[in-house]
């Protein structure tokens, strides 16, 4: 032996080449662990300083490295562990602990706890339940190491998706599951084989009832789950459409955003009823549109039948007539793909009472087509101002009522609404119907 094959040998424990098997011991590695042991239940603290003294005088006179290498295969099998300040060492730094000679007497030599088949049977099959997946050793110690690490990758793979919850919140159902979980990671390798068992059934309920199904509903990392992929399209439709919920009947909407916003959404066919639903929003979302667009067609196109019917636009040139009819073909443009129920009215609401006085303004004072001698007779009078244009719903009309209620009421109504108009006309206004 020599100190360089310590390294080896723990190597060996990581890449599973000893077993547990006390009969497969060599007879200097029983002697040693026979050394430990009874110390240990003699209640005397086994060092490493203490075996060296041992095993290098009489009637044994093994040499340092051979010790040494003993020690580290008893380790690596299990049967051992090595601890600084109360600390369990394993790997790189029991592999320096083994080689300071400073620090020997501070390191302690303990035997490993003895587990039954049964602890390490139960183990295991919580293992492939939990995590589903074979541990890849059925060995004790590396049975419990193992298990701790596993948990850790199921916190980080669960944190993964909590950190998404702004967009699922469903997803929050996983704080208190990530609690329980951390509270399985930290321990030494003892308590999974010793103390795991009491948290077994809540646990894999656990796993059951939140991490599995919520797991199926995202999918994996390469692939969106189909439940998934219903709430995104579900989400993104409310979200989009939310504005236009308020022009159909039903309570469709309210529904989607119940479930959506439920924190058992991922849970039975819920996402199914999801899709259900916004199929009939979609449904008749689509016909409440078509209706508006087809109703602001039909009154854009009256207002320039009727732009078009006044004796000004019937002289004009063919150019700026299209200067005046091109705003209704825009505003029909700009409705036909638009989404929103809202957008449709107000952009109708907006041409009627502004845009198109101001087109009939213009048709007004534009210039008839006249001949070179009468554009010149006209350039030289004084051009008296067009009249300002009013629409007839801009009007006020003064009436102390706010319901008409019998004859005498419309007779008072229709004589104010008279006063206003003609007080419009006296002062060189024209109205728009």
């Amino acid at each position: 032996y020599t100190e360089d094959d310590i390294a080896k040998r723990l190597q060996d424990s990581r890449a599973g080449l000893f077993g547990n098997d006390v009969t497969s011991l060599a007879e200097s590695e029983q002697e040693m662990l026979a050394f430990i042991q009874s110390n240990n239940r003699g209640g005397v603290r086994t060092t490493l300083k203490n075996l060296l003294e041992n095993f290098e005088r009489k009637p044994y006179g093994w040499y340092y490295a051979a010790i040494l290498c003993i020690l580290a295969n008893l380790c690596s099998r299990g049967k051992v562990e090595v601890r600084s300040d109360g600390n369990l060492l394993e790997e790189d730094e029991l592999e320096r602990a083994l080689r300071n000679t400073r620090g020997q007497g501070n390191v302690v030599l303990e035997p490993q706890v003895e587990f039954t088949a049964s602890q390490v049977r139960a183990l295991k099959e919580f293992y492939e339940d939990f995590f589903d997946t074979p541990p890849g050793s059925s060995e004790a110690k590396a049975l419990g190491k193992a298990t701790g690490e596993a948990f850790k990758e199921m916190i980080h793979q669960l944190e993964t998706l909590l950190a998404q919850s702004s967009q699922y919140p469903f997803l929050n159902v996983f704080a208190p599951v990530l609690e329980k979980l951390k509270n399985c990671t930290g321990k030494p390798y003892t308590w999974y084989l010793t103390e795991l068992i009491s948290q077994e059934d809540e646990l894999l309920d656990m796993k059951e009832g939140i991490i599995d199904p919520v797991s199926k509903f995202m999918g994996s990392n390469d692939r969106i789950g189909e439940q998934c992929r219903i709430f995104d399209n579900a989400q993104k439709f409310m979200q989009t459409q939310e504005p236009n919920f308020v022009y159909i009947a039903g309570n469709e909407a309210d529904q989607v955003t119940g479930i959506l916003t439920s924190p058992d959404c991922f849970k039975g066919h819920r996402m199914q009823q999801v899709k259900t639903l916004v199929e009939k929003l979609q449904d008749q979302m689509t016909k409440r549109r078509k209706a508006e667009i087809a109703k602001a067609k039909e009154t854009v196109a009256d207002l320039k039948d009727r732009l078009c019917a006044i004796p000004e636009f019937a002289s004009m040139e063919s150019e700026q007539q299209e200067q005046l009819t091109r705003p209704f073909d825009e505003l029909l443009a700009s409705v036909e793909h638009q989404t929103l129920i809202a957008v449709i009215r107000d952009s109708l609401r907006r041409f009627e009472e502004t845009d198109y006085p101001q087109l009939l303004a213009r048709a007004s004072n534009q210039s008839s087509v006249f001949s070179d001698q009468e554009k010149k007779e006209k350039t030289e009078q004084v051009v008296e101002p067009e009249p300002a244009v009013t629409t007839i719903h801009s009007l006020k009309v003064p009436f102390n009522g706010i319901w008409l209620t019998d004859t005498s009421d419309v007779e008072q109504y229709l004589e104010s609404m008279r006063e206003a108009l003609l007080s419009e006309i006296r002062n060189g206004k024209r109205i728009q119907v």
